[in-house]
């Protein structure tokens, strides 16, 4: 690795790979900073360059220009000794006050939180300071869940508890058929505008006119195969107990359950009465309750899927949005299992923390849809 006085002193990849593993087996015993240093030392008195001490040692060029003045001025003891500490943070003895404020009110970005320990603390911390406060303690810029208005979080919990949780074991057990069931509706050229490669932001004409295509779904909560019925009109009861007519022959001779929600053209008595000859018992979720009706994590998933692409033509719209739907049983099987199990998202352990946000006051059994 080293040469004569006179000549210029290099590294080769040789030297480099043993001075690492000279470093490493160090650090077993001592400080790897302070194992670094007396390498560096060594290495200025062997006549190496910065350059090639940073590439043994890691240090910054200035550390190592900081240490070939030292030497000049110190003992050895003193160079040996390793200092902790470094640049008192501003916000050193009041993080908890600040931490507390944080956690009082609702804070979307690291900006507000800055003009928030200016105002109070009178304290002026830079965005970057924010961020390495945050992460020290933990916190993380997460996407909010969605609480409905008019939810009742008792009556969630116990038809979780008495109904739709035992259904569940019972269809795992192979007692009876249990599928979710809820209408969706896809606008062709509103919603899905996709994504574009470029150097600038594209536009894209949607329509003047509204072609929306309806689909009646019900899933399979085992094979998570999805059955539908489909129309460019309107969902109404006639559909409803078409639906339920094709359940009734894909599950004949069996135990079926259906969980719905409370529109009416699923509540009237015209589906009821059908449902009753068919013998297929409808499960009715609390009302405002769509987390505890699995299929709508399908339709969310079937639209993130659409976004992929722009699409200008209403047929292949609908091919695209059958294809999605079929792929659930097949080859998006592993991903749908992921989306549709025993858990749920419940609300009954949120505390307030504003007049309109709540977080979780333990960490529940559940998953968010």
């Amino acid at each position: 690795m080293f040469k004569d006085k006179n000549e210029t002193v290099s590294v080769d990849n040789n030297s480099d790979v043993i001075m690492k593993a000279v470093i490493s087996f160090l650090a077993v015993i001592i400080p790897i900073t302070l194992v670094k240093r007396v390498l560096s030392l060594v290495l200025i008195a062997a006549g190496l360059d910065n350059k090639n001490i940073h590439k043994l040692t890691g240090f910054a060029d200035s550390t190592i220009r900081k240490l070939r003045s030292d030497m000049r001025k110190k003992s050895i003891t003193e160079l040996l000794v390793i200092r902790g500490g470094g640049r008192k943070a501003k916000s050193a003895g009041i993080e908890n006050e600040i931490l507390n404020e944080i956690e009082k009110e609702n804070y979307h970005t690291r900006q507000q939180i800055a003009d928030m320990i200016k105002e109070k603390f009178n304290i002026t911390m830079s965005v970057t300071a924010v961020s390495r406060l945050l992460k020290k303690h933990g916190f993380k810029r997460l996407k909010c869940g969605s609480l409905p208005a008019k939810a009742d979080t008792t009556a969630q919990n116990k038809f979780y508890e008495d109904i739709l949780h035992p259904l569940m074991k019972k269809a795992e057990q192979g007692n009876i058929a249990l599928l979710f069931m809820d209408a969706s509706h896809f606008v062709l050229g509103c919603d899905y505008l996709g994504y574009i490669y470029s150097r600038v932001r594209r536009f894209v004409r949607t329509f003047s006119g509204r072609k929306r295509y309806n689909v009646l779904g019900a899933i399979d909560y085992i094979t998570k195969r999805i059955l539908t019925v489909t129309n460019d009109s309107y969902i109404t009861a006639a559909e409803v107990c078409n639906m339920l007519r094709i359940i009734a022959e894909e599950y004949s001779g069996k135990t079926v359950h259906l969980i719905i929600d409370n529109a009416r053209y699923q509540k009237c008595a015209v589906v009821q009465t059908l449902a009753q000859q068919l013998g297929i018992t409808l499960q009715f979720i609390p009302p405002y309750s769509p987390n505890l009706n699995l299929i709508e994590r399908i339709w969310k998933f079937v639209k993130g899927e659409l976004r992929s692409k722009y699409y200008d033509d209403f047929s292949e719209f609908q091919r695209k949005i059958d294809s999605i739907i079929e792929s659930t049983a097949k080859e998006n099987l592993p991903k749908i299992n992921k989306l549709i199990g025993e858990k749920v998202q419940l609300f009954d352990d949120l505390k307030p923390i504003t007049e309109n946000t709540f977080e979780r006051s333990s960490k529940a059994n559940t998953s968010v849809a």
